[in-house]
Protein backbone atom coordinates (compact mmCIF):
# COMPACT_ATOMS: atom_id res chain seq x y z
CA UNK A 1 0.00 0.00 0.00
CA UNK A 2 1.69 3.19 -1.15
CA UNK A 3 2.30 5.93 1.37
CA UNK A 4 2.44 9.59 0.46
CA UNK A 5 5.47 11.69 1.20
CA UNK A 6 3.32 13.55 3.71
CA UNK A 7 2.68 10.31 5.57
CA UNK A 8 6.39 9.59 5.56
CA UNK A 9 7.19 13.04 6.92
CA UNK A 10 4.58 12.73 9.63
CA UNK A 11 5.86 9.36 10.78
CA UNK A 12 9.48 10.51 10.58
CA UNK A 13 8.58 13.41 12.83
CA UNK A 14 6.78 11.02 15.15
CA UNK A 15 9.98 8.98 15.33
CA UNK A 16 11.95 12.05 16.34
CA UNK A 17 9.49 13.22 18.98
CA UNK A 18 8.57 9.83 20.44
CA UNK A 19 11.10 7.00 20.88
CA UNK A 20 10.16 3.63 19.35
CA UNK A 21 8.93 0.71 21.42
CA UNK A 22 11.84 -1.30 20.14
CA UNK A 23 14.92 -0.62 18.01
CA UNK A 24 17.07 -3.19 16.22
CA UNK A 25 20.02 -2.60 13.90
CA UNK A 26 21.29 -5.50 11.79
CA UNK A 27 23.00 -6.71 8.62
CA UNK A 28 22.19 -9.68 6.39
CA UNK A 29 24.79 -12.16 5.17
CA UNK A 30 24.53 -14.32 2.06
CA UNK A 31 24.19 -17.46 4.19
CA UNK A 32 21.24 -15.93 6.05
CA UNK A 33 19.58 -15.01 2.76
CA UNK A 34 19.95 -18.60 1.52
CA UNK A 35 18.45 -19.98 4.73
CA UNK A 36 15.59 -17.48 4.48
CA UNK A 37 14.84 -18.53 0.90
CA UNK A 38 14.66 -22.18 1.93
CA UNK A 39 12.45 -21.39 4.95
CA UNK A 40 10.13 -19.27 2.83
CA UNK A 41 9.64 -21.93 0.15
CA UNK A 42 8.95 -24.54 2.83
CA UNK A 43 6.39 -22.27 4.51
CA UNK A 44 4.51 -21.67 1.26
CA UNK A 45 4.45 -25.39 0.47
CA UNK A 46 2.94 -26.13 3.89
CA UNK A 47 0.41 -23.34 3.43
CA UNK A 48 -0.97 -24.81 0.21
CA UNK A 49 -4.34 -26.54 0.48
CA UNK A 50 -4.46 -30.30 0.95
CA UNK A 51 -6.40 -30.74 -2.28
CA UNK A 52 -3.67 -28.85 -4.19
CA UNK A 53 -1.05 -31.24 -2.82
CA UNK A 54 -3.25 -34.26 -3.68
CA UNK A 55 -3.81 -33.01 -7.24
CA UNK A 56 -0.08 -32.45 -7.67
CA UNK A 57 0.72 -35.98 -6.47
CA UNK A 58 -1.98 -37.54 -8.69
CA UNK A 59 -0.73 -35.55 -11.68
CA UNK A 60 2.84 -36.73 -11.14
CA UNK A 61 1.63 -40.34 -10.80
CA UNK A 62 -0.44 -40.19 -14.00
CA UNK A 63 2.36 -38.59 -16.00
CA UNK A 64 4.85 -41.16 -14.71
CA UNK A 65 2.51 -44.07 -15.50
CA UNK A 66 1.87 -42.76 -19.03
CA UNK A 67 5.58 -42.37 -19.68
CA UNK A 68 6.29 -45.90 -18.46
CA UNK A 69 3.46 -47.31 -20.61
CA UNK A 70 4.66 -45.39 -23.66
CA UNK A 71 8.23 -46.47 -23.09
CA UNK A 72 7.19 -50.11 -22.67
CA UNK A 73 5.15 -50.04 -25.86
CA UNK A 74 8.03 -48.45 -27.81
CA UNK A 75 10.53 -50.97 -26.44
CA UNK A 76 8.40 -53.93 -27.53
CA UNK A 77 7.89 -52.38 -30.94
CA UNK A 78 11.64 -51.89 -31.35
CA UNK A 79 12.23 -55.43 -30.10
CA UNK A 80 9.85 -56.75 -32.73
CA UNK A 81 11.65 -54.75 -35.43
CA UNK A 82 15.00 -56.16 -34.25
CA UNK A 83 13.52 -59.65 -34.24
CA UNK A 84 12.28 -59.33 -37.81
CA UNK A 85 15.43 -57.62 -39.09
CA UNK A 86 17.74 -60.33 -37.76
CA UNK A 87 15.42 -63.16 -38.71
CA UNK A 88 15.92 -64.29 -35.11
CA UNK A 89 13.82 -67.44 -35.31
CA UNK A 90 16.99 -69.47 -35.05
CA UNK A 91 18.00 -67.81 -31.78
CA UNK A 92 16.77 -68.31 -28.26
CA UNK A 93 14.36 -71.08 -29.03
CA UNK A 94 12.52 -69.39 -31.84
CA UNK A 95 13.28 -65.76 -31.04
CA UNK A 96 10.58 -65.30 -28.43
CA UNK A 97 13.06 -63.74 -26.01
CA UNK A 98 14.29 -61.00 -28.36
CA UNK A 99 11.47 -58.51 -27.57
CA UNK A 100 11.81 -59.24 -23.84
CA UNK A 101 15.58 -58.74 -23.84
CA UNK A 102 15.17 -55.55 -25.86
CA UNK A 103 12.56 -54.34 -23.37
CA UNK A 104 14.89 -54.97 -20.43
CA UNK A 105 17.75 -53.18 -22.18
CA UNK A 106 15.53 -50.17 -22.81
CA UNK A 107 14.29 -50.19 -19.21
CA UNK A 108 17.87 -49.97 -17.97
CA UNK A 109 18.61 -47.23 -20.48
CA UNK A 110 15.43 -45.39 -19.48
CA UNK A 111 16.26 -45.51 -15.78
CA UNK A 112 19.79 -44.29 -16.45
CA UNK A 113 18.54 -41.46 -18.66
CA UNK A 114 15.80 -40.51 -16.19
CA UNK A 115 18.23 -40.43 -13.27
CA UNK A 116 20.76 -38.42 -15.25
CA UNK A 117 18.19 -35.86 -16.42
CA UNK A 118 16.74 -35.53 -12.92
CA UNK A 119 20.18 -34.93 -11.44
CA UNK A 120 21.02 -32.41 -14.16
CA UNK A 121 17.73 -30.55 -13.67
CA UNK A 122 18.25 -30.45 -9.91
CA UNK A 123 21.74 -29.01 -10.32
CA UNK A 124 20.50 -26.49 -12.88
CA UNK A 125 17.69 -25.41 -10.57
CA UNK A 126 20.11 -25.04 -7.66
CA UNK A 127 22.44 -23.01 -9.85
CA UNK A 128 19.64 -20.69 -10.95
CA UNK A 129 18.53 -20.23 -7.33
CA UNK A 130 22.12 -19.46 -6.31
CA UNK A 131 22.49 -16.86 -9.07
CA UNK A 132 19.16 -15.26 -8.14
CA UNK A 133 20.09 -15.05 -4.45
CA UNK A 134 23.52 -13.62 -5.28
CA UNK A 135 21.86 -10.92 -7.39
CA UNK A 136 19.37 -10.06 -4.62
CA UNK A 137 22.18 -9.99 -2.09
CA UNK A 138 24.27 -7.58 -4.17
CA UNK A 139 21.28 -5.30 -4.82
CA UNK A 140 19.75 -5.19 -1.33
CA UNK A 141 22.03 -6.52 1.38
CA UNK A 142 25.69 -6.13 0.46
CA UNK A 143 27.31 -3.34 2.54
CA UNK A 144 23.85 -2.33 3.78
CA UNK A 145 22.90 -1.85 7.42
CA UNK A 146 19.24 -1.90 8.43
CA UNK A 147 17.49 -0.09 11.27
CA UNK A 148 14.16 -1.51 12.33
CA UNK A 149 11.94 0.49 14.68
CA UNK A 150 8.64 -0.82 15.96
CA UNK A 151 5.66 1.14 17.21
CA UNK A 152 2.08 0.13 17.86
CA UNK A 153 0.89 1.89 14.72
CA UNK A 154 3.54 0.83 12.23
CA UNK A 155 6.92 -0.70 11.51
CA UNK A 156 9.70 1.51 10.20
CA UNK A 157 12.54 -0.11 8.26
CA UNK A 158 15.28 2.37 7.43
CA UNK A 159 17.63 1.11 4.74
CA UNK A 160 19.89 2.29 1.94
CA UNK A 161 16.98 2.51 -0.50
CA UNK A 162 14.91 4.70 1.86
CA UNK A 163 12.36 4.29 4.60
CA UNK A 164 9.52 1.80 4.39
CA UNK A 165 6.30 2.42 6.28
CA UNK A 166 4.27 -0.71 6.91
CA UNK A 167 1.17 -1.15 8.99
CA UNK A 168 1.16 -4.31 11.06
CA UNK A 169 -1.97 -5.51 9.26
CA UNK A 170 0.08 -5.46 6.03
CA UNK A 171 1.87 -8.63 7.11
CA UNK A 172 0.30 -11.92 6.08
CA UNK A 173 2.72 -14.45 7.56
CA UNK A 174 5.57 -14.59 10.07
CA UNK A 175 8.13 -17.36 9.52
CA UNK A 176 10.86 -18.09 12.03
CA UNK A 177 14.03 -19.95 11.10
CA UNK A 178 17.37 -20.51 12.78
CA UNK A 179 19.09 -17.42 11.37
CA UNK A 180 16.23 -14.94 11.70
CA UNK A 181 12.62 -14.07 10.89
CA UNK A 182 10.74 -13.53 7.64
CA UNK A 183 7.76 -11.16 7.54
CA UNK A 184 5.71 -11.77 4.38
CA UNK A 185 3.56 -8.93 3.10
CA UNK A 186 0.16 -9.18 1.54
CA UNK A 187 0.26 -8.78 -2.23
CA UNK A 188 -1.66 -5.52 -2.15
CA UNK A 189 0.72 -3.93 0.36
CA UNK A 190 4.12 -4.75 -1.13
CA UNK A 191 6.71 -2.06 -1.66
CA UNK A 192 9.63 -1.81 -4.07
CA UNK A 193 8.48 -5.12 -5.65
CA UNK A 194 9.40 -6.93 -2.44
CA UNK A 195 7.15 -9.55 -0.88
CA UNK A 196 8.93 -9.94 2.44
CA UNK A 197 11.17 -8.34 5.04
CA UNK A 198 14.13 -10.36 6.23
CA UNK A 199 15.33 -9.70 9.79
CA UNK A 200 18.65 -11.29 10.66
CA UNK A 201 20.12 -12.26 14.00
CA UNK A 202 23.34 -10.53 12.89
CA UNK A 203 22.69 -7.50 15.10
CA UNK A 204 24.78 -4.39 15.57
CA UNK A 205 25.65 -2.52 18.80
CA UNK A 206 22.81 -0.52 20.28
CA UNK A 207 20.15 -3.08 19.34
CA UNK A 208 17.65 -4.71 21.64
CA UNK A 209 18.11 -8.42 22.32
CA UNK A 210 16.85 -10.97 19.81
CA UNK A 211 14.38 -12.45 22.30
CA UNK A 212 12.87 -9.00 22.94
CA UNK A 213 12.54 -8.34 19.22
CA UNK A 214 11.01 -11.74 18.52
CA UNK A 215 8.42 -11.40 21.28
CA UNK A 216 7.51 -7.91 20.12
CA UNK A 217 7.14 -8.93 16.46
CA UNK A 218 5.01 -11.98 17.28
CA UNK A 219 2.69 -9.88 19.45
CA UNK A 220 2.31 -7.10 16.90
CA UNK A 221 1.80 -9.63 14.10
CA UNK A 222 -1.08 -11.25 15.99
CA UNK A 223 -2.68 -7.87 16.61
CA UNK A 224 -2.29 -6.89 12.95
CA UNK A 225 -3.77 -10.20 11.80
CA UNK A 226 -6.76 -9.69 14.07
CA UNK A 227 -7.24 -6.15 12.77
CA UNK A 228 -7.06 -7.37 9.15
CA UNK A 229 -9.62 -10.10 9.77
CA UNK A 230 -12.03 -7.69 11.45
CA UNK A 231 -11.59 -5.16 8.64
CA UNK A 232 -12.31 -7.81 5.99
CA UNK A 233 -15.41 -8.98 7.83
CA UNK A 234 -16.63 -5.40 8.18
CA UNK A 235 -16.13 -4.69 4.45
CA UNK A 236 -17.90 -7.94 3.46
CA UNK A 237 -20.71 -8.43 5.98
CA UNK A 238 -22.59 -11.70 5.77
CA UNK A 239 -26.24 -11.45 4.87
CA UNK A 240 -28.46 -12.60 7.69
CA UNK A 241 -30.86 -15.34 6.70
CA UNK A 242 -34.54 -14.92 7.44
Amino acid sequence: MAQSSGAHDRLRQEGVEMPPDISYRFVVGLGTLRAADSAGRTAFQKKSSWWQRVIAEITRFIVGALLIALFGWLSFQIGDVVYRALDATQYFGGGAFVPIITFLVFVVAYLGLFTGLRTAMRRLRQRLVTLRLQRIYRELYLDNEFLLEGRKSHLWLDERSGGAILRWSSFEQLVEFEEGILLFLRRRTTYAARLFILISKESRPGSCTWSELREYLVQRFKEGEKYWTEAQEASNPKEMSD
